[in-house]
Formats: C-alpha cells, sequence, structure tokens
C-alpha cells in the first residue's frame, strides 16, 4: 500500500511528538479496563485489533510491519513453537503453578472450561477460538501491536524493547483476570515465552502464534480428558 500525503505527515508528526504514542496506549488500556469491569462485551481482543488496525491504517503500515510475515524457514519456525508450545506448558503446569499456588494460596481458576471435560463438540469449539481469538487475535495485539508501540517509546533501544517485553507480557496476563491472581501470573510469564519465540524467529510473528495456540490446545486437551491440575 503506497502512502499518502497525510500518512507520511501524521507518521512525521508522530515522530516529533512521541507522547501520542502514550495517549494512544492510554486509550487501549482503556478498552482494557473497560472489559475488565464489564463496560464492554465481548474479549477486549476483539476491540484491540479493530484499535491497531485504525492506527495501522491511519500511519499507512501492514501487520507484516510487526512481524506478520512468511519466516526464513517455516520447519524451524514451527519446532520452536512446538518446543515452547509443549515443553513450557508442562513446565508451567507442574512446576511454575504449583509454586504460585503456595504463593498466592490458589492455583488459575480455568474452571470456565470446565464444561469441555468430555464434551468433544465443546473441545472442537474451544480448539478453534483458541487458534483464531486467542492465538492469532492476542498475539497480534500483544506482541504485534503493544510490544512494538511500547518499544516505540524507548526509540527501539535494547533496554527499551526489554521493559516493552515486560510490560505487554503484565498486560497479556492482566487481560486474563478471570483466572485469578496466580492465573494472571502465570499468563504474564507465558507472555514472556511468547515474545522469546518472536525474537528467536528473527521478529516473526507466526513462531508466537503457533506456540499460543498449540500451548492452548495442549490445555484443552487435558482439560478434555480429566488430567489438566486443579480441574
Amino acid at each position: 500500500m503506497k502512502k499518502t500525503e497525510l500518512q507520511i505527515r501524521i507518521n512525521e508528526f508522530y515522530i516529533a511528538h512521541p507522547y501520542v504514542i502514550l495517549i494512544e496506549l492510554v486509550i487501549a488500556l482503556f478498552i482494557i479496563a473497560g472489559n475488565l469491569i464489564g463496560i464492554l462485551p465481548l474479549t477486549s481482543t476483539i476491540y484491540l485489533l479493530l484499535f491497531a488496525w485504525l492506527i495501522l491504517f491511519i500511519r499507512g503500515k501492514k501487520w507484516r510491519d510487526f512481524g506478520l510475515r512468511k519466516p526464513a524457514s517455516w520447519s524451524k519456525t514451527i519446532i520452536l513453537s512446538l518446543l515452547i508450545g509443549i515443553v513450557y506448558q508442562a513446565f508451567s503446569l507442574y512446576l511454575i503453578e504449583p509454586f504460585l499456588s503456595t504463593l498466592t494460596g490458589e492455583l488459575p481458576d480455568v474452571s470456565i472450561f470446565q464444561s469441555s471435560n468430555g464434551d468433544l463438540p465443546l473441545l472442537l469449539f474451544w480448539i478453534l477460538m483458541s487458534w483464531t481469538l486467542a492465538a492469532f487475535g492476542e498475539e497480534l495485539v500483544y506482541r504485534g501491536y503493544f510490544m512494538h508501540r511500547l518499544s516505540d517509546i524507548f526509540k527501539n533501544e535494547r533496554a527499551g524493547e526489554i521493559i516493552a517485553v515486560i510490560l505487554s507480557s503484565i498486560l497479556f496476563g492482566s487481560g486474563h483476570l478471570y483466572q485469578g491472581l496466580s492465573g494472571m501470573i502465570s499468563v504474564a510469564m507465558f507472555g514472556l515465552m511468547f515474545a522469546l519465540s518472536y525474537y528467536l524467529s528473527g521478529r516473526n510473528l507466526w513462531a508466537p502464534i503457533f506456540a499460543h495456540g498449540i500451548t492452548d490446545t495442549a490445555g484443552f486437551i487435558m482439560i478434555y480428558f480429566g488430567v489438566y491440575p486443579g480441574v
């Protein structure tokens, strides 16, 4: 898409006035908060996707500018995603989450998905949701939009990128308030791993998308068979 003169001027305005990014992020935070307190129906991911798409359109950018492009190697990307999606899922379930439960007094609350225990149609529904709205949608929002816009505030310096990874992961965790404190911490840590896969894959969003989808799918299958801890 060829940038219009207006889009060029908007980008120049962003560069000259970096505080505008903060205003943009505050609006995004209000969307998350509005959803958490029940003002906005449905999931905040839908509203954040629409908002991020609007910002990209105004600035004449595409999601590929944030990493949604063909990876250098599909096989390496998938292998990396499998390692993070399955190995870290097991590490989290049997080590991290029990440790968090000793600190908070509770395991992550995933009771909202408990009805899929033994229910194949419901399992397939949640797997579909995990690969579309969760894996694809949330990774575009948190590893794509949030992580890059936060990094822009720090002018993409190494320390700034680290801060952006941490803050975007915290936001990712806060969006899972329904899982309780231990759940939010656990999800935030998954966010760090998804961010790691993004950088290890050469700043490609397909790695965290696949890792996210694999992680959720493994979790739902465990719930279906009744072997998910705490369910």
